[in-house]
């Protein structure tokens, strides 16, 4: 017998399906053309920090005395947080603080790994104090101690290195003289590498380049070097009364940085006249 729709009524019509509600799937916030996540994550590492901060009573940090520009490398230490870091950037440091730690726990596997992360404050002027990445033992030569620092890089960047040769005069010649886009950086890792150096009173050591984008690395030995260490003590000896005096000095890097070098630029002026000038100039 052929049955006709609606013939069932009753207990004995078959039950529809209950529909399963999912609730309302949200993939891009309206109006943003961002993704969920990419949207809390960029809020989250906004830098919302004040633009200033109590000065520094401490002393000068190795990581900054790459910064060849005098009005920047003072307004920092008098309390000046810098351009604000971009959500990517700040990405880009958590990354390479991982490549240190996948490091760190290697050299720790094979046996050689001395000490990590110790801070060394020199009270003597110019003050400085740093906290430098690894001290190992010579793999082959065990009474030889080694001071390290690991830093990561692109792909780009990686290729822009100097060649690696097992000399260290030749590789501290090549990090120096290096004029691509990455030289006025990797020099700067330069002298944070030598005053770590200074600072642990060791010889020798190793900068360690590691290539984000396939692992490749590039570990450069080298031996401490007076002379660029004496260019330090000289410049930073050169800047320290600006800052009791609560005075900025002209820029020394031609306005190629925005921000407190657009202002006066070759002129000292007071702390107080810069301060407002960069809190106007806050979107």
């Amino acid at each position: 017998m052929t049955l006709r729709t609606g013939m069932f009524t009753g207990k004995d019509a078959p039950k529809k399906k209950k529909k399963v509600s999912t609730g309302k799937r949200v993939l891009a916030p309206k109006g943003t053309g961002q993704t969920f996540l990419r949207l809390a994550l960029d809020n989250h590492l906004e830098d919302k920090r004040p633009l200033w901060k109590p000065p520094s009573d401490g002393g000068w940090h190795p990581s900054s005395l790459g910064e060849v520009c005098d009005r920047r490398s003072i307004l920092k230490m008098l309390g000046w947080r810098g351009d604000p870091i971009a959500q990517k950037l700040k990405r880009i440091f958590e990354m390479g603080h991982a490549v240190e730690e996948i490091w760190r726990r290697d050299f720790q596997k094979m046996g050689l790994l001395l000490s990590s992360n110790v801070r060394i404050p020199d009270p003597v002027a110019p003050a400085i104090s740093g906290e430098y990445d690894v001290i190992i033992r010579h793999p082959y030569e065990p009474n030889r101690k080694l001071l390290g620092e690991i830093k990561s890089i692109n792909d780009r960047g990686f290729k822009l290195l100097p060649p690696l040769t097992l000399d260290p005069e030749i590789n501290f010649s090549g990090i120096m003289e290096n004029t691509s886009d990455i030289g006025s950086r990797i020099r700067g890792y330069m002298m944070q590498f030598q005053t770590y150096l200074r600072l642990t009173k060791m010889d020798e050591g190793f900068i360690l380049f590691d290539n984000k984008n396939d692992s490749e690395y590039n570990d450069y030995l080298l031996v401490y070097s007076p002379e660029l260490i004496d260019t330090v003590t000289t410049r930073l000896l050169r800047l320290e009364p600006y800052r009791p005096a609560l005075m900025v000095p002209a820029c020394t890097c031609g306005g190629k940085h925005e921000g407190p070098c657009l202002y006066k630029t070759d002129y000292d002026i007071p702390l107080s006249e810069i301060k407002i000038f960069l809190e106007d100039s806050v979107v």
